[in-house]
Protein backbone atom coordinates (compact mmCIF):
# COMPACT_ATOMS: atom_id res chain seq x y z
CA UNK A 1 0.00 0.00 0.00
CA UNK A 2 2.76 2.42 0.95
CA UNK A 3 4.72 1.59 -2.22
CA UNK A 4 1.58 2.17 -4.30
CA UNK A 5 1.07 5.61 -2.71
CA UNK A 6 4.74 6.48 -3.25
CA UNK A 7 4.64 5.48 -6.92
CA UNK A 8 1.31 7.13 -7.72
CA UNK A 9 1.34 10.16 -5.44
CA UNK A 10 0.72 12.66 -8.24
CA UNK A 11 -2.13 10.66 -9.74
CA UNK A 12 -3.72 10.24 -6.32
CA UNK A 13 -3.58 13.99 -5.72
CA UNK A 14 -5.29 14.67 -9.05
CA UNK A 15 -7.87 11.98 -8.33
CA UNK A 16 -8.65 13.42 -4.90
CA UNK A 17 -8.96 16.89 -6.44
CA UNK A 18 -11.43 15.62 -9.05
CA UNK A 19 -13.43 13.78 -6.38
CA UNK A 20 -13.46 16.89 -4.18
CA UNK A 21 -14.70 19.08 -7.04
CA UNK A 22 -17.39 16.51 -7.86
CA UNK A 23 -18.57 16.38 -4.26
CA UNK A 24 -18.62 20.19 -4.13
CA UNK A 25 -20.76 20.42 -7.26
CA UNK A 26 -23.11 17.74 -5.94
CA UNK A 27 -23.51 19.59 -2.63
CA UNK A 28 -24.09 22.86 -4.49
CA UNK A 29 -26.94 21.22 -6.39
CA UNK A 30 -28.45 19.11 -3.64
CA UNK A 31 -28.29 21.19 -0.45
CA UNK A 32 -30.77 23.99 0.35
CA UNK A 33 -29.68 27.53 -0.45
CA UNK A 34 -29.93 28.67 3.17
CA UNK A 35 -27.66 25.80 4.29
CA UNK A 36 -25.09 26.69 1.63
CA UNK A 37 -25.20 30.34 2.67
CA UNK A 38 -24.69 29.34 6.29
CA UNK A 39 -21.77 27.13 5.26
CA UNK A 40 -19.98 30.00 3.53
CA UNK A 41 -20.78 32.43 6.33
CA UNK A 42 -19.63 30.10 9.12
CA UNK A 43 -16.52 29.12 7.18
CA UNK A 44 -15.25 32.71 7.09
CA UNK A 45 -13.54 32.65 10.55
CA UNK A 46 -11.88 29.36 9.62
CA UNK A 47 -10.66 30.79 6.30
CA UNK A 48 -9.08 33.87 7.90
CA UNK A 49 -7.79 31.93 10.90
CA UNK A 50 -6.23 29.26 8.70
CA UNK A 51 -4.51 31.94 6.60
CA UNK A 52 -3.18 33.47 9.82
CA UNK A 53 -1.86 30.10 10.97
CA UNK A 54 -0.25 29.10 7.68
CA UNK A 55 1.54 32.43 7.17
CA UNK A 56 3.20 32.09 10.57
CA UNK A 57 3.94 28.42 9.98
CA UNK A 58 5.50 29.15 6.59
CA UNK A 59 7.83 31.53 8.42
CA UNK A 60 8.84 28.80 10.85
CA UNK A 61 6.61 29.73 13.82
CA UNK A 62 3.68 27.60 14.98
CA UNK A 63 1.25 30.33 16.00
CA UNK A 64 -0.84 28.74 18.75
CA UNK A 65 -2.22 32.14 19.83
CA UNK A 66 -4.76 32.40 16.99
CA UNK A 67 -7.61 31.83 19.46
CA UNK A 68 -6.61 34.78 21.65
CA UNK A 69 -6.11 37.12 18.72
CA UNK A 70 -9.51 36.23 17.29
CA UNK A 71 -11.13 36.86 20.67
CA UNK A 72 -9.37 40.22 20.97
CA UNK A 73 -10.58 41.21 17.51
CA UNK A 74 -14.16 40.28 18.39
CA UNK A 75 -14.03 42.39 21.57
CA UNK A 76 -12.30 45.42 20.03
CA UNK A 77 -14.76 45.58 17.12
CA UNK A 78 -17.77 45.77 19.44
CA UNK A 79 -16.07 48.06 21.96
CA UNK A 80 -15.12 50.61 19.29
CA UNK A 81 -18.62 50.67 17.80
CA UNK A 82 -20.19 50.93 21.27
CA UNK A 83 -18.00 53.92 22.21
CA UNK A 84 -18.09 55.77 18.88
CA UNK A 85 -21.20 54.66 17.01
CA UNK A 86 -19.25 54.74 13.75
CA UNK A 87 -19.82 52.61 10.68
CA UNK A 88 -19.26 48.87 11.30
CA UNK A 89 -16.30 48.82 8.88
CA UNK A 90 -14.45 50.95 11.45
CA UNK A 91 -14.88 48.11 13.91
CA UNK A 92 -13.34 45.68 11.41
CA UNK A 93 -10.37 48.00 10.85
CA UNK A 94 -9.88 48.47 14.59
CA UNK A 95 -10.04 44.72 15.22
CA UNK A 96 -7.58 44.05 12.41
CA UNK A 97 -5.17 46.66 13.79
CA UNK A 98 -5.51 45.29 17.34
CA UNK A 99 -4.73 41.79 16.12
CA UNK A 100 -1.68 43.12 14.28
CA UNK A 101 -0.41 44.91 17.40
CA UNK A 102 -0.85 41.77 19.49
CA UNK A 103 0.90 39.77 16.77
CA UNK A 104 3.85 42.16 16.84
CA UNK A 105 4.05 41.97 20.64
CA UNK A 106 3.92 38.19 20.37
CA UNK A 107 6.77 38.28 17.84
CA UNK A 108 8.94 40.50 20.05
CA UNK A 109 8.37 38.34 23.13
CA UNK A 110 9.21 35.17 21.23
CA UNK A 111 12.03 36.33 18.95
CA UNK A 112 13.77 38.94 21.15
CA UNK A 113 13.07 37.89 24.74
CA UNK A 114 13.11 34.19 23.78
CA UNK A 115 10.06 33.08 25.76
CA UNK A 116 9.07 29.48 25.11
CA UNK A 117 6.64 29.46 22.19
CA UNK A 118 4.03 27.12 23.68
CA UNK A 119 4.05 28.84 27.08
CA UNK A 120 3.81 32.26 25.41
CA UNK A 121 0.88 31.21 23.20
CA UNK A 122 -1.06 29.71 26.09
CA UNK A 123 -0.34 32.82 28.19
CA UNK A 124 -1.62 35.10 25.42
CA UNK A 125 -4.80 33.06 25.01
CA UNK A 126 -5.50 33.03 28.75
CA UNK A 127 -4.64 36.71 29.17
CA UNK A 128 -6.97 37.84 26.38
CA UNK A 129 -9.80 35.60 27.62
CA UNK A 130 -9.59 37.05 31.13
CA UNK A 131 -8.80 40.62 30.07
CA UNK A 132 -11.91 40.81 27.89
CA UNK A 133 -14.04 39.64 30.82
CA UNK A 134 -12.41 42.23 33.10
CA UNK A 135 -12.89 45.18 30.74
CA UNK A 136 -16.38 43.98 29.85
CA UNK A 137 -17.38 44.40 33.48
CA UNK A 138 -15.26 47.41 34.47
CA UNK A 139 -15.59 49.59 31.35
CA UNK A 140 -19.07 48.62 30.16
CA UNK A 141 -20.78 47.23 33.25
CA UNK A 142 -21.79 44.14 31.30
CA UNK A 143 -21.66 40.53 32.44
CA UNK A 144 -21.21 37.91 29.75
CA UNK A 145 -22.67 39.89 26.84
CA UNK A 146 -22.19 43.39 25.45
CA UNK A 147 -25.15 44.37 23.27
CA UNK A 148 -26.56 47.79 22.43
CA UNK A 149 -28.59 49.36 19.59
CA UNK A 150 -25.58 51.52 18.75
CA UNK A 151 -23.65 48.38 17.76
CA UNK A 152 -24.62 47.81 14.15
CA UNK A 153 -23.72 44.70 12.24
CA UNK A 154 -22.02 44.67 8.88
CA UNK A 155 -24.55 45.26 6.10
CA UNK A 156 -25.16 42.68 3.40
CA UNK A 157 -23.58 43.51 0.05
CA UNK A 158 -25.43 42.39 -3.06
CA UNK A 159 -22.85 41.77 -5.78
CA UNK A 160 -24.02 43.61 -8.91
CA UNK A 161 -23.74 40.76 -11.42
CA UNK A 162 -23.61 37.53 -9.42
CA UNK A 163 -26.61 38.33 -7.21
CA UNK A 164 -28.77 38.87 -10.31
CA UNK A 165 -28.13 35.41 -11.80
CA UNK A 166 -31.49 33.58 -11.78
CA UNK A 167 -31.84 30.00 -10.54
CA UNK A 168 -31.43 27.27 -13.14
CA UNK A 169 -33.36 23.99 -12.98
CA UNK A 170 -31.29 20.88 -13.73
CA UNK A 171 -33.73 18.02 -13.51
CA UNK A 172 -34.46 17.30 -9.85
CA UNK A 173 -31.88 19.91 -8.75
CA UNK A 174 -31.82 23.71 -8.81
CA UNK A 175 -28.60 25.67 -9.27
CA UNK A 176 -28.89 29.11 -7.65
CA UNK A 177 -25.52 30.83 -8.08
CA UNK A 178 -26.89 34.26 -7.27
CA UNK A 179 -28.64 33.12 -4.12
CA UNK A 180 -25.63 31.22 -2.81
CA UNK A 181 -22.74 33.59 -3.59
CA UNK A 182 -24.24 37.05 -4.06
CA UNK A 183 -25.44 38.15 -0.62
CA UNK A 184 -22.80 38.42 2.12
CA UNK A 185 -21.10 41.15 4.12
CA UNK A 186 -17.75 42.65 3.23
CA UNK A 187 -15.63 40.42 5.49
CA UNK A 188 -16.80 37.29 3.67
CA UNK A 189 -15.71 38.73 0.35
CA UNK A 190 -12.48 40.02 1.90
CA UNK A 191 -11.70 36.50 3.11
CA UNK A 192 -11.96 35.24 -0.47
CA UNK A 193 -9.70 38.06 -1.62
CA UNK A 194 -7.21 37.28 1.16
CA UNK A 195 -6.90 33.68 -0.04
CA UNK A 196 -5.81 34.86 -3.48
CA UNK A 197 -3.60 37.63 -2.05
CA UNK A 198 -1.80 35.32 0.39
CA UNK A 199 -1.21 32.80 -2.42
CA UNK A 200 0.29 35.50 -4.63
CA UNK A 201 2.48 36.82 -1.81
CA UNK A 202 3.78 33.39 -0.82
CA UNK A 203 4.39 31.92 -4.28
CA UNK A 204 4.77 34.84 -6.67
CA UNK A 205 6.77 37.49 -4.79
CA UNK A 206 10.32 37.79 -3.56
CA UNK A 207 9.22 38.38 0.01
CA UNK A 208 7.06 35.25 -0.12
CA UNK A 209 10.09 33.24 -1.18
CA UNK A 210 11.92 34.70 1.81
CA UNK A 211 9.09 33.62 4.13
CA UNK A 212 9.17 30.07 2.79
CA UNK A 213 12.96 29.95 2.90
CA UNK A 214 12.98 31.00 6.55
CA UNK A 215 10.40 28.37 7.40
CA UNK A 216 12.21 25.58 5.59
CA UNK A 217 15.77 26.29 6.76
CA UNK A 218 16.50 29.30 8.95
CA UNK A 219 20.29 28.85 8.87
CA UNK A 220 20.38 28.60 5.08
CA UNK A 221 18.20 31.71 4.78
CA UNK A 222 20.56 33.67 7.04
CA UNK A 223 23.55 32.49 5.02
CA UNK A 224 22.19 34.14 1.86
CA UNK A 225 21.51 37.46 3.60
CA UNK A 226 17.82 37.17 4.54
CA UNK A 227 16.90 39.02 7.73
CA UNK A 228 15.16 36.11 9.47
CA UNK A 229 13.90 38.12 12.45
CA UNK A 230 12.34 40.81 10.28
CA UNK A 231 10.62 38.21 8.11
CA UNK A 232 9.18 36.39 11.13
CA UNK A 233 8.03 39.62 12.78
CA UNK A 234 6.23 40.63 9.59
CA UNK A 235 4.65 37.18 9.25
CA UNK A 236 3.42 37.14 12.85
CA UNK A 237 2.06 40.69 12.55
CA UNK A 238 0.17 39.82 9.37
CA UNK A 239 -1.03 36.63 11.05
CA UNK A 240 -2.40 38.66 13.95
CA UNK A 241 -4.19 41.05 11.60
CA UNK A 242 -5.96 38.20 9.82
CA UNK A 243 -6.93 36.63 13.15
CA UNK A 244 -8.27 39.98 14.39
CA UNK A 245 -10.37 40.34 11.24
CA UNK A 246 -11.75 36.82 11.78
CA UNK A 247 -12.76 37.81 15.31
CA UNK A 248 -14.51 40.96 14.12
CA UNK A 249 -16.63 38.84 11.80
CA UNK A 250 -17.85 36.75 14.73
CA UNK A 251 -18.98 39.78 16.74
CA UNK A 252 -20.30 42.26 14.15
CA UNK A 253 -20.59 40.09 11.06
CA UNK A 254 -22.90 37.50 12.63
CA UNK A 255 -24.31 38.62 16.01
CA UNK A 256 -23.84 42.43 16.34
CA UNK A 257 -22.76 41.85 19.95
CA UNK A 258 -19.92 40.47 22.01
CA UNK A 259 -20.38 37.27 24.00
CA UNK A 260 -17.82 36.08 26.52
CA UNK A 261 -15.37 33.58 24.94
CA UNK A 262 -17.38 33.68 21.72
CA UNK A 263 -14.58 32.20 19.59
CA UNK A 264 -15.39 28.83 21.21
CA UNK A 265 -12.26 27.08 19.99
CA UNK A 266 -12.45 28.29 16.40
CA UNK A 267 -8.85 29.51 16.58
CA UNK A 268 -7.65 26.01 17.41
CA UNK A 269 -9.81 24.57 14.63
CA UNK A 270 -8.27 27.08 12.21
CA UNK A 271 -4.82 25.69 13.04
CA UNK A 272 -6.18 22.22 12.22
CA UNK A 273 -7.48 23.54 8.90
CA UNK A 274 -4.03 24.90 8.07
CA UNK A 275 -2.29 21.62 8.91
CA UNK A 276 -4.86 19.55 7.03
CA UNK A 277 -4.42 21.74 3.93
CA UNK A 278 -0.61 21.34 3.78
CA UNK A 279 -0.31 25.02 4.81
CA UNK A 280 -1.44 26.14 1.35
CA UNK A 281 -4.01 28.96 0.94
CA UNK A 282 -6.33 27.46 -1.68
CA UNK A 283 -6.62 23.99 -0.07
CA UNK A 284 -7.12 25.79 3.26
CA UNK A 285 -10.07 27.67 1.75
CA UNK A 286 -11.84 24.48 0.69
CA UNK A 287 -11.00 22.75 3.98
CA UNK A 288 -12.49 25.71 5.83
CA UNK A 289 -15.67 25.32 3.76
CA UNK A 290 -15.87 21.72 4.95
CA UNK A 291 -15.57 22.86 8.57
CA UNK A 292 -18.19 25.53 7.92
CA UNK A 293 -20.48 22.86 6.47
CA UNK A 294 -20.11 20.75 9.62
CA UNK A 295 -21.08 23.73 11.79
CA UNK A 296 -23.95 24.70 9.49
CA UNK A 297 -25.22 21.11 9.51
CA UNK A 298 -25.16 21.16 13.29
CA UNK A 299 -27.52 24.16 13.37
CA UNK A 300 -29.62 22.89 10.45
CA UNK A 301 -30.24 19.47 12.00
CA UNK A 302 -31.16 21.08 15.33
CA UNK A 303 -33.95 22.91 13.49
CA UNK A 304 -35.37 19.58 12.26
CA UNK A 305 -37.15 18.09 15.32
CA UNK A 306 -38.73 15.32 13.24
CA UNK A 307 -35.30 13.72 12.88
CA UNK A 308 -35.18 13.16 16.66
CA UNK A 309 -31.39 13.34 16.86
CA UNK A 310 -29.56 13.84 20.18
CA UNK A 311 -28.92 17.59 20.58
CA UNK A 312 -25.61 17.02 22.38
CA UNK A 313 -24.34 15.01 19.43
CA UNK A 314 -25.34 17.76 17.00
CA UNK A 315 -23.59 20.41 19.10
CA UNK A 316 -20.44 18.28 19.12
CA UNK A 317 -20.43 17.78 15.33
CA UNK A 318 -17.84 20.54 14.59
CA UNK A 319 -15.54 19.17 17.31
CA UNK A 320 -15.91 15.64 15.92
CA UNK A 321 -14.90 16.91 12.48
CA UNK A 322 -11.88 18.67 14.02
CA UNK A 323 -10.83 15.47 15.80
CA UNK A 324 -11.15 13.42 12.61
CA UNK A 325 -9.10 16.02 10.73
CA UNK A 326 -6.35 15.82 13.37
CA UNK A 327 -6.31 12.03 13.06
CA UNK A 328 -6.02 12.38 9.28
CA UNK A 329 -3.12 14.82 9.69
CA UNK A 330 -1.33 12.42 12.04
CA UNK A 331 -1.84 9.48 9.67
CA UNK A 332 -0.60 11.54 6.74
CA UNK A 333 2.54 12.58 8.61
CA UNK A 334 3.16 8.99 9.72
CA UNK A 335 2.57 7.71 6.19
CA UNK A 336 5.01 10.26 4.79
CA UNK A 337 7.67 9.15 7.25
CA UNK A 338 7.14 5.48 6.34
CA UNK A 339 7.37 6.27 2.62
CA UNK A 340 10.65 8.13 3.16
CA UNK A 341 12.06 5.25 5.19
CA UNK A 342 11.03 2.66 2.60
CA UNK A 343 12.49 4.77 -0.18
CA UNK A 344 15.76 5.24 1.72
CA UNK A 345 15.95 1.52 2.54
CA UNK A 346 15.37 0.58 -1.10
CA UNK A 347 18.02 3.05 -2.33
CA UNK A 348 20.47 1.91 0.35
CA UNK A 349 19.89 -1.72 -0.64
CA UNK A 350 20.64 -0.91 -4.27
CA UNK A 351 23.88 0.82 -3.30
CA UNK A 352 24.92 -2.17 -1.18
CA UNK A 353 24.17 -4.47 -4.09
CA UNK A 354 26.34 -2.37 -6.38
CA UNK A 355 29.15 -2.32 -3.84
CA UNK A 356 29.02 -6.09 -3.57
CA UNK A 357 29.46 -6.23 -7.34
CA UNK A 358 32.39 -3.82 -7.19
CA UNK A 359 30.47 -0.84 -8.55
CA UNK A 360 31.11 2.50 -6.83
CA UNK A 361 28.37 5.16 -6.98
CA UNK A 362 29.30 7.87 -9.44
CA UNK A 363 32.40 6.01 -10.74
CA UNK A 364 32.04 5.28 -14.48
CA UNK A 365 35.19 3.14 -14.59
CA UNK A 366 34.03 0.73 -11.92
CA UNK A 367 30.58 0.60 -13.48
CA UNK A 368 32.01 -0.31 -16.90
CA UNK A 369 34.32 -2.89 -15.28
CA UNK A 370 31.41 -4.52 -13.50
CA UNK A 371 29.46 -4.81 -16.75
CA UNK A 372 32.41 -6.60 -18.38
Amino acid sequence: MIEFIARNGRQLQIGLLVVGVGIGVLLLLALPVNLLQSTIRLATPYVLGALAALIASRAGVLNLAIEGKMLLGAFIAVAVLYKTGYDPIVGVVAATAAGGVLGMIFAVLYLRIRINLIILALAVNLFVANATVFFLRVSFGAFGTLADPSIRGLPTIHLPIISQIPPVSLGPFTLDIGGVFGHFNIVVYLSWLMVALVWVVLFRTRFGRHIRAVGENKAAAESVGINVTRVQVFALTLSGMLAGMAGSFLSIGVLSQYVENMTAGRGWSAITVSLFAFEAPIPAFFTALFFGLSEALSFFLQSQPQLNLPPDLLLALPQIVTLLALVAVALRIRGGELIKRRSFAAQFGQELSKLSQGVLAGDPDSRSAATK
